[in-house]
């Protein structure tokens, strides 16, 4: 919004701004002169070309206000003034107040109107309405089988896509340790003693050496074979005995 300003040898800014310093005593009224803001104003009319109704209600509020503010100044004081009197001055000069802050709002809300109605301009509304009544009911689902039926259904769908655990990573041709006593057995007594390592050196799969292993333990717990260790981590040696047979061994294991 436009504001009008003046120029008087007290002050020069917007008028609003010289009411203001007026109302906080910043400005002593007795000197600003009001024939020296009527004579700007019809400059600013002049200069304008057209009448500007902002600049125009803006004037006549504020200059009818200084009026009153001077003439409270300039009439005289009666020292015998009774207490209804004051407080109707002191009324008055709060409804002063009061106008000029509502000058003030409704000059600043009028600022924020405009600066939304220009931002609001570069938008452009939705034409279409919405794709569906939000009071219209959805329509009523029928059903064609009872309670058991969907069970059973449910059933069939469950049986469908039940899919079990993928096992592919798992090496499921598992030796038998069984059939591992009685070969390692063998391979003892033809060599009559041999390392380990040498013994499974045949073995192409981790899980047949640890098949092996659990032969030689088990071997040797019943006697058949006797293993022996220099040291922790180094070679296992295993040597024949002449006790219970393999297949005796293998037996009593299974």
């Amino acid at each position: 919004m436009k504001t009008y300003e003046v120029k008087t040898p007290v002050f020069e800014g917007p008028l609003d701004l010289l009411l203001q310093l007026i109302t906080r005593r910043q400005v002593e009224i007795t000197a600003v002169s009001l024939v020296d803001l009527v004579d700007e104003y019809l400059k600013t009319l002049q200069t304008l070309g057209q009448l500007d109704m902002d600049v125009t209600s803006e004037f006549v509020l504020i200059a009818s206000t200084l009026i009153q503010l001077k003439a409270r100044r300039l009439l005289p004081t009666d020292d015998g003034v009774e207490l209804d009197e004051e407080l109707e001055l002191m009324e008055e000069r709060d409804r002063l107040l009061s106008r000029l802050l509502a000058c003030v709002t409704f000059r600043d809300v009028a600022a924020v109107i405009a600066y939304r109605l220009e931002e609001a301009g570069r938008y452009v509304a939705r034409s279409g309405g919405m794709d569906f009544s939000p009071l219209q009911k959805p329509p009523e689902t029928v059903l064609t089988i009872n309670a058991e039926g969907l069970a059973a259904l449910a059933e069939r769908l469950l049986e469908a896509t039940e899919i079990g655990p993928d096992l592919d990573h798992f090496d499921l041709d598992l030796p038998s340790v069984g059939e591992a006593m009685a070969d390692l057995r063998s391979r003892v007594v033809a060599a009559a003693e041999a390392d380990f390592s040498d013994l499974v050196a045949h073995a192409e799969r981790t899980v047949e050496v640890v098949a092996y292993f659990l032969a030689l333990l088990e071997l040797a717990r019943w006697g058949v074979v006797e293993a022996s260790q220099a040291g922790w981590l180094s070679e296992i040696h295993v040597k024949a005995t002449e006790t219970k047979s393999t297949e005796e061994v293998v037996s009593e294991w299974e």
